[in-house]
């Protein structure tokens, strides 16, 4: 529904005002704040209207009112004014990125940090899904009677102690088959039919009671998957009890719960599909807990890939103008860095 010059300029002024007080706004504080040249009347008119129209909601008896989530829609869309960074900000946030640039997770991390450092709320940032790196060995060493330590070597060291009946030939000739069919892959090229082909060849060349070599198929298919899975990074979540929207302990002991659940926090900023920043308002969200809080997320790029994600949770009535520029801001500069390292320019 398209608004009069008067009845943005009214509204703007209302968000503008709680966002920083969080106190229910009324005609008389916007006309003394604000240069409208309009009577607290003629305001109090326009409120009224307003919140016919479903952009304000008058609390309990109060005479103020407050934003609806129609009210910060409109305003995040058509009425927020642009909020630029200062210039010791982004040299702080580029040097800090940069010397982390040998590192992917420590720049990420870092990334989430900062965008919380600069607008004091809950951060969450994902990692990229690690698809590129490469299986360098598998290992299987006869540690007493009956028992065999299973090693699998990537990025990181895993293992797994097996009751097993087995000797030391055999453990060779199965770490010699294992590394045969999976060192040098990437964990894109290894699907479970893989694992299950690998399974075939071992049944075929010697034998193994049938839930040990499950147990060694499961414990490979395990470290591969969960070396593949996104990295996800909470950031001051406990900023949250800075704001009158969480004063209610119950409410935030809820909200601490779920910011503590990482598979929560991925269905949560894997759905931003656009190419810039974007704002989920109250309701706008799916999940139930989030319907009191915004959430603002941005991708960042690896390459012509969507990277990973960064996004701020806060009240409704959080800063938009900045949180916008924070997140463009960092995420321009994590585009920058792994462009430039991907390329190797």
């Amino acid at each position: 529904m398209d608004l009069s010059d008067r009845k943005r300029k009214i509204l703007q002024a209302i968000i503008d005002e709680y966002i920083g007080t969080a106190e229910p706004v009324g005609s008389r504080a916007i006309s003394k704040k604000e240069n409208l040249g309009l009577s607290s009347a003629t305001i109090r008119n326009e409120m009224a209207d307003l919140e016919e129209m479903g952009y304000l909601i008058q609390p309990h008896t109060s005479a103020g009112r407050v934003p609806s989530d129609e009210g910060y829609r409109f305003y995040v869309n058509s009425l927020m004014r642009k909020y630029k960074i200062g210039m010791e900000a982004v040299a702080q946030l580029q040097s800090v990125l940069e010397t982390r640039v040998s590192q992917l997770e420590k720049l990420i991390k870092y990334a989430g940090a900062i965008a919380s450092s600069l607008t004091d709320y809950t951060t969450v940032v994902t990692a990229p899904k690690e698809n590129g790196f490469e299986i360098k060995k598998v290992d299987l060493i006869l540690i007493a009677a009956q028992t065999a330590m299973l090693i699998v070597v990537t990025r990181t060291v895993r293992n797994q102690v097996l009751n097993i009946d087995i000797d030391e030939a055999t453990c060779v000739r199965l770490a010699e088959i294992l590394n045969r069919n999976l060192a040098g892959l990437r964990a894109e090229d290894i699907t479970f039919e893989k694992i299950q082909d690998i399974q075939k060849e071992i049944e075929r060349k010697m034998h193994l009671h049938p839930k040990a070599l499950i147990d060694i198929m499961h414990f490979v298919y395990d470290t591969i998957t969960a070396e593949a899975e996104t990295e996800i990074y909470v950031n001051n979540a406990k900023s949250i009890l800075k704001y009158p929207e969480y004063s209610d302990i119950e409410k935030a002991r809820q909200l601490f719960s779920f910011l503590e659940d990482k598979e929560n926090l991925k269905q949560l900023v894997k759905a931003n599909e656009s190419n810039g920043v974007e704002a989920k308002i109250g309701k706008e969200n799916d999940m139930e807990i989030m319907r009191d809080c915004s959430l603002v997320s941005i991708n960042y790029s690896m390459g012509d890939k969507t990277g990973g994600s960064l996004a701020v949770i806060g009240p409704k009535r959080m800063n938009y103008a900045k949180v916008f520029a924070s997140l463009d801001l960092i995420s321009n500069e994590i585009d920058k860095i792994l462009g430039y390292y991907m390329n190797g320019d």
